[in-house]
């Protein structure tokens, strides 16, 4: 566990947040809206969320388990979760 002070500049964290907004750039420019409401912007950020979550990360805590699983112990469902294309989260 690393300490540090407020408004310290942590990289990890910095490289994180950068991967979360690029894809939801990636996720946003893929859909036909010029404008988008407050609620499709929250369920964009859940989308990414949820599939960042869903696969283990190679310099993780665990090898083979997703965070998603170790905090929920939930696995993704090929059935449910995913749908010729399209996604079903809740």
């Amino acid at each position: 566990m690393n300490i540090c002070a407020a408004y310290q500049y942590i990289p990890e964290i910095e490289r994180y947040i950068r991967t979360i907004k690029e894809r939801l750039w990636a996720f946003a420019t893929s859909i036909p809206f010029e404008r988008y409401s407050p609620r499709l912007i929250v369920e964009i950020v859940y989308i990414c969320m949820f599939w960042l979550n869903s696969f283990p990360h190679h310099e993780g805590i665990h090898t083979t388990m997703s965070p998603r699983t170790i905090m929920t112990g939930q696995h993704i469902d090929p059935n449910w979760n995913i749908c010729t294309g399209t996604l079903k989260t809740r």
